[in-house]
């Protein structure tokens, strides 16, 4: 109570002194003195609170993971939740700055073909094991074989051969120069977590418990659909972390019942909580609840199904595209709270990349839909998660005013990506992590993969997509150093991308951690992330 007490009295000093509140220049003066006075007082009141060890913290889910084996299935939740127990050889900070996790440093060879990194000494698993060089070689040998269906393994296709070259220290050949391979490093989800080695039976996508991490917590119990327990790490390499004893993470699928347990003291901090409550909470007319904003967490998007019919059909897509008042959309699904956008690259970023805005026109969807050769009995099916029912009742609301009749299927999150993966949809409603730069997920999510495809266990590239002109300007930007030309590539990539709609990104949204006064500490980055190397779970504690 007394950090949030004191954070709003000194904006308010702040504000008043320098002349916010109108009649600024005397009473600048007048205050000035008091100002610093209280500043100070502040300043020591703030500096005080000491973190608490010790507590339970119960954190409430928007959803259930999906496996046990951190390195299967890792994107959204699953990613989010294992980066509590497990850790990569590098990060990105809260700022978005790369630095180093489970490896200390690395050297490349001047072709950026070789990379050698120096793993932590001092690491310990949550068996008790040291870490060393053999455990890191093993973890990238598991998630570069395919039997293991890894999610990084598509990430990792341009890695030849891992060694050891001493006790701390591996190498990684490349098949080709990669310019960027050590961002793929600092992703739980485009390389692996380190875990011991043969510690997950190959080919075994579901163990009956997962591996030791290294992260500040270790996994103690799961019950499916219910809770899993984390236990603090005591050995953990950032001496002092974590604060907690324990970390319960319990899924509740429905927004409204999750804020409500919120409030009602039976959660203590709650992931994408109800858009309907920030105004309030930030109006402080709920005001024991705080909240936390990770501004662009939320990347919304609808993805064809371009492999098969009937939108393997441009104009159909266009048709789509056109039907679409993104800004409607955002104020009809987060009460105004986001930024319509082109493509997954936050205006923010240096690879932000400015395309062409689209403005609803149902007379072009007409004609859209008449070159396209659709008949009036034409109906798309809009593939839906539970949950998303707020969100997708204004897309439908436009398809259906723009003349395409549109059926909405609502499924639970396994059900729902269950048909995903096996390419049993029209359009589906998503979300997309967004990268540090277009040349970490890009290739995967829209690069060319026929075997997926094929086989029907789409992974990343749920659309489908394929253009070999795409996949080239992606491979050629991976292996240039200079990032001014690497720009000029993904510009050229990215307007392939704009060109043939294998999806249609519709805004960022932030989404809103929300919790207890007692709960001191949390902070996260601007996608979200539960824990990081410099900030998350691992730093909160419970103040009495």
């Amino acid at each position: 109570m007394a950090c949030y007490a004191v954070t709003e009295l000194k904006a308010f000093w702040l504000y008043h002194a320098t002349g916010g509140n109108s009649g600024g220049t005397m009473k600048c003066l007048r205050l000035a003195a008091v100002f610093l006075s209280v500043l100070l007082v502040i300043d020591l009141v703030e500096g005080a609170e000491t973190p608490r060890y010790g507590g339970r913290l119960v954190f409430g889910l928007s959803r259930d993971i999906s496996a046990l084996n951190p390195f299967f299935r890792t994107r959204s939740t699953n990613k989010y939740v294992r980066q509590i127990a497990y850790e990569t050889l590098f990060d990105y900070d809260d700022k978005d700055r790369l630095v180093s996790l489970l490896g200390e440093f690395w050297t490349a060879s001047p072709d950026s073909k070789v990379y050698t990194i120096k793993v932590r000494r001092g690491v310990k698993f949550h068996n008790g094991a040291d870490l060393t060089a053999e455990d890191v070689k093993w973890s990238a040998e598991y998630a570069m074989d395919p039997k293991n269906a890894a999610t990084g393994v598509n990430f990792l296709g341009r890695v030849q051969a891992v060694s050891i070259k001493d006790k701390f220290t591996v190498e990684f050949v490349l098949k080709e120069p990669q310019a960027i391979f050590i961002n793929l490093l600092a992703s739980i989800e485009a390389s692996f977590p380190v875990v011991p080695k043969d510690s997950v039976p190959s080919g075994q996508r579901e163990p009956s418990a997962p591996p030791p991490g290294t992260g500040p917590f270790e996994f103690k119990e799961y019950k499916a659909a219910r809770e899993m327990i984390f236990a603090r790490n005591k050995n953990y390499w950032q001496k002092g972390l974590p604060y907690l004893d324990e970390l319960v993470l319990k899924p509740v699928e429905d927004e409204q019942v999750r804020f409500a347990a919120l409030r009602a003291g039976d959660l203590n901090i709650i992931e994408r909580t109800p858009y309907a409550f920030i105004k309030k909470i930030r109006n402080r007319e709920i005001p024991e609840i705080r909240f936390v904003e990770a501004k662009d967490a939320g990347l919304r998007r609808l993805i064809f199904n371009v492999a098969n019919p009937p939108f393997n059909n441009l104009k159909l897509r266009q048709a789509v595209l056109y039907a679409l008042d993104k800004k409607s959309y955002v104020d009809a699904a987060y009460w105004g709270l986001g930024e319509p956008t082109n493509h997954g690259i936050p205006k923010d970023s240096r690879w932000y990349i400015k395309m062409p805005d689209v403005k609803r026109d149902v007379a072009k969807v007409k004609a859209l839909l008449k070159e396209a050769k659709v008949g009036p009995d034409f109906e798309l099916e809009l593939l839906a998660r539970r949950g998303e029912e707020p969100e997708i009742q204004p897309i439908q609301d436009q398809l259906t005013t723009a003349g395409i009749k549109t059926k909405v299927t609502i499924l639970e999150s396994g059900a729902r990506e269950a048909r995903t993966r096996a390419g049993d949809f029209m359009i589906v409603l998503s979300g997309f992590d967004v990268p540090n730069e277009p040349g970490d997920d890009y290739p995967t999510e829209y690069g060319c993969n026929d075997e997926e495809v094929t086989n029907k266990r789409r992974g990343q590239n749920q659309a489908g997509y394929c253009n070999k002109e795409f996949d080239r300007l992606m491979v050629e930007a991976a292996k240039i150093q200079d990032a001014k030309k690497r720009y000029e590539l993904y510009a050229k990539a990215l307007g392939i991308l704009n060109d043939e709609i294998p999806d249609i990104s519709l805004a960022f949204v932030p989404r809103y951690f929300t919790h207890q006064p007692k709960v001191m500490g949390f902070t996260s980055d601007s996608k979200g992330r539960l824990n990081m190397v410099s900030a998350g779970l691992s730093r909160v504690w419970l103040a009495p």
